[in-house]
């Protein structure tokens, strides 16, 4: 037998209805309860006690404080959850209960409140379309960031994504099913929710927002979609949209997501901050400016001109250290300017909200002050952009007190003399004070009772309070209103009379106060587009500004970036490393690559001699160039890079059935498949992920057909496979690199140095040695290698693996053939000389190899 639900579960099973998809936290005194299915995932979400809302239903029930509602909320949404939030928005008559409404849709890429939001960083809602034509929106509605982007494959949608990093996704219903692994790993975690075709086209949008693309536009419906489903769930924040960029790709260096993960240019491979590229340049003070630094580094610049625009600004900041200095206390002082418009564009600011955005613009004359009249473009364009808030920042002086309470329904909002009729009604709750006190005396003298006193609760309004000893002597005209355990509480007809003033007095002097604050707030909209100008002026200011004293810090030089198509690099360091070793302790290191002279540098040494750091600390210089930073190093050259493809590390993907030799061949497939005469390769460890015949086979092919390629990419490529450094002998433009290292005492000793030529050998076994393997295994491993080696060139002296390659050059080079033929076994007797180590050999171990030194060297001479 079903019970019959009560009038509040009725009201909250209509209310849920109509928000199906979203937890509904229901207001009931001072907690948000949930009930039904929603109490039973919420409850595991938010690791909080099941309960039942009664024994005879069994419904179940749990809740949160009212005062602690964003700490949950910020819970379920990082768990991807929708929440309604629905409130008491009257008080009950005689008769019925509560009325309540949703407030508002919380959802993780519509989120407005400060706990729950990175300061330092954007909440983008991204709006996706998963079918050619790809295409993407990223909204930020708490700063009012829009942006679209065409893709021409899913592989580009994905890698601009994964650059923004989205909270929520929504998609046209047909359009949000990805095909690849990477857009289906996007979604994993996140909130995706498809939204009818036919509703987005017929939803109008709105008028004030430039931008917005045409119909036959691969973005029309992502756009729209965004906008949509903005106006679903949080219809105030479509007033703080102003416009919709369109975001090229062509227009900005191209890094996928393996590149922007293996080069840890926002986290490390663990996922932490501390460590990453971001953690290493960030000098930003502000959140606008921590913001606009990482779209920087997610989206460095393609253009020359702009490039050495932003040079020319971080090297005017550079010399002037006074201007530094003078800047760092406004900045130090300057909060988030962004979504503070946003609160007032949203109707969301209370009077400190308010009271803050008057400060923030009030000290943006000091930075102008203090920036004085730049002469580079940048700056220049910046200080336009700051603007001049004078007068409004006169206004809200003149109309709120300060400090201001959190609430305009508090009252005390306004300064005294800003409205008359509220200075009149404060006089009277001020003068109300005075003529209780004198109430309670005159009420003393005439009962004869000491210990009367006239006070005030919320409940039961104004009363005369008596103990119990002197209840003999209360008047006849007192009206009992309270009975407590050791007094009594009265009422008299003057203090009712009193108690009605004022009362009227607060609700007019409140309701006045709200008409008031409500008409300035809405007269600050006006100045919104200057905040927001003002506020991304300051965001580039302040990145300008953290470029500057990362370089004075550190030693930064300022790169030249041309349209050439070669890197030269003196002196060049890793910034992250540099940060945590200290710039005396790291070595630096050259690099030069170009289409016609090294365009594939094969470098080699044994591990943790410094190969990944080397050919990272390339690939991030080069990032940092191009947006718009000094990078590490005493000179640097760079040709525009259009995209940096990485190959670094290992890792599987054992949820897709992908091994680690999977995952690597695919994303080496990808750099193959698309690399330019622009391109920058960064390739560590190709092939390991197999056996060694194999991946040494792979090696050689990748870096040959990379080598060969037309479109001339210039490539870093690391290796432990020393047979890979022969390659130079048949492809024109490879240079061999080594990291170099010195024995002493039995021990290797990394010099961080990269030099010419390859290694002299990949010093594993001793490395092994060193370990502590058994010295039997050692020994064997060396007869082992020698039998290897022995193999490792053809007849003609040309490296075996090169195959036809090899003999395709002999062939052509006839005249030297016999002598090279000749030269074959003094070349290999030559070669396990400089290999031998004499300390290892025991006296009868080194006759035995002299002996068969020299009976090879006197076959080769017959």
């Amino acid at each position: 037998m079903t019970l019959p639900l009560t009038p509040a579960m009725r009201q909250y099973v209509e209310i849920k209805s109509r928000y199906r998809d979203c937890i509904l936290f229901f207001r009931m005194g001072d907690f948000y309860e949930m009930f039904f299915e929603d109490a039973l995932r919420a409850s595991r979400l938010l690791d909080i006690a099941l309960t039942s809302r009664d024994k005879e239903s069994n419904i179940p029930m749990c809740g949160v404080p009212h005062h602690a509602r964003n700490a949950y909320l910020s819970k379920l949404i990082r768990q991807g959850c929708k929440v309604a939030i629905c409130e008491q928005i009257e008080e009950p008559g005689q008769k019925g209960i509560f009325r309540r409404e949703v407030s508002e849709v919380v959802t993780p890429g519509l989120v407005f409140s400060e706990e729950c939001l990175d300061a330092r960083g954007n909440n983008f809602l991204a709006a996706v379309r998963f079918v050619a034509p790809f295409a993407c929106a990223a909204l930020d509605a708490t700063t009012g960031e829009f942006f679209h982007e065409a893709c021409d494959t899913e592989e580009a949608l994905a890698d601009a994504l994964f650059r923004i990093a989205p909270a929520e996704f929504v998609a046209l219903e047909g359009e949000g099913n990805p095909t690849t692994s990477r857009g289906k790993r996007l979604l994993e975690g996140k909130l995706l929710t498809l939204l009818s075709p036919s509703a987005v086209a017929a939803f109008p949008a709105p008028p004030g927002i430039e931008g917005i693309p045409s119909a036959d536009h691969p973005s029309w419906g992502v756009v729209r979609a965004a906008l949509y489903y903005l106006f679903l769930h949080q219809p105030a924040a479509l007033s703080e949209i102003g416009r919709v960029a369109e975001r090229e790709g062509r227009r900005y260096l191209a890094m996928d997501e393996t590149a922007v993960r293996t080069l840890e240019i926002f986290s490390t491979l663990s996922g932490e901050r501390k460590g990453s590229l971001l953690w290493a340049v960030d000098r930003t003070r502000t959140p606008m400016g921590a913001r606009m630094l990482r779209a920087w580094l997610a989206a460095p610049l393609q253009d020359v001109e702009r490039i050495g625009e932003r040079h020319d600004a971080v090297g005017e900041l550079l010399e002037a250290h006074a201007i530094r200095k003078s800047l760092s206390t406004p900045f130090d002082a300057m909060g988030d300017l962004s979504r503070l418009a946003s609160r007032l564009a949203q109707d969301r600011s209370g009077p400190r909200d308010v009271t803050a955005l008057r400060d923030h613009l009030e000290g943006i004359s000091a930075i102008k002050t203090a920036l004085g009249e730049p002469y580079a473009k940048r700056l220049q364009s910046v200080k336009g952009l700051l603007g001049d808030h004078a007068a409004v920042v006169d206004r809200i002086s003149s109309a709120l007190a300060d400090p201001p309470p959190p609430g305009y329904r508090e009252g005390g909002v306004f300064r005294p003399g800003y409205d008359a009729q509220v200075d009149e009604l404060t006089r009277l709750l001020t003068h109300g004070k005075e003529m209780l006190a004198e109430m309670e005396v005159r009420e003393r003298q005439r009962t004869g009772i000491g210990g009367l006193k006239v006070g005030y609760n919320r409940v039961f309004g104004y009363y005369i309070e008596v103990t119990r000893a002197h209840i003999d002597k209360v008047p006849a005209d007192y009206i009992r209103k309270q009975t407590l355990a050791n007094a009594e509480r009265f009422i008299t007809p003057e203090l009712k009379e009193f108690e009605g003033r004022v009362l009227r007095a607060q609700e007019g002097r409140a309701a006045r106060e709200e008409e008031l604050f409500l008409a300035l707030r809405d007269s600050l909209k006006e100045i919104l587009p200057a905040v927001y100008a003002a506020a991304g002026g300051i965001g580039e200011l302040d990145v300008l500004l953290s470029f500057a004293e990362l370089a004075a810090e550190n030693g930064y030089g300022r790169p030249q970036v041309n349209g050439g198509r070669e890197i030269l690099i003196e002196n060049g360091r890793h910034p992250v490393v540099e940060k945590i070793l200290g710039k005396h302790a790291f070595v630096p290191n050259d690099c030069r690559l170009s289409p016609d002279g090294t365009r594939l540098a094969v470098l080699t040494g044994p591990n943790m001699a410094g190969k990944s750091t080397y050919i990272r600390q390339a690939a991030l210089i080069v990032l940092l160039a191009h947006a718009g930073s000094f990078v590490p190093a005493d000179r640097a050259e760079i040709g525009l890079v259009d995209r940096i493809f990485t190959r670094i590390g290992a890792s599987d993907d054992l949820s897709r059935g992908e091994s680690t030799f999977m995952v690597e061949m695919r994303e080496t497939a990808r750099i193959l498949d698309g690399v330019t005469d622009r391109t920058l390769v960064v390739l560590d460890e190709v092939g390991r992920g197999t056996s060694t015949y194999d991946g040494l086979s792979i090696a050689w092919a990748v870096a040959e057909h990379l080598h060969d390629s037309p479109s001339r990419p210039k490539v870093l490529f690391a290796t432990h496979f020393h047979e890979l450094t022969d390659i130079v002998s048949t492809c024109a433009n490879a240079r061999n690199f080594h990291v170099a290292v010195r024995e002493w005492q039995g021990e290797i000793i990394f010099l961080r140095r990269i030099d010419e030529g390859s290694a002299s050998k990949s010093y594993g076994i001793q490395v092994a040695r060193l370990a502590g393997l058994p010295a039997s295994v050692v020994e064997r491993a060396r007869d082992i290698l020698k039998n290897l080696e022995s193999a490792e060139y053809n007849e003609d002296g040309l490296p075996t693996l090169a195959g036809a390659r090899a003999a395709g050059g002999s062939a052509n080079a006839q005249m030297e053939l016999f002598s090279r033929r000749a030269r074959k076994d003094e070349d290999a007797v030559l070669e396990q000389v400089r290999r031998c180590e004499p300390e290892r050999l025991s006296p009868l171990d080194a006759l035995m190899r002299l002996a068969e030194w020299k009976g090879r060297l006197e076959k080769g001479a017959t």
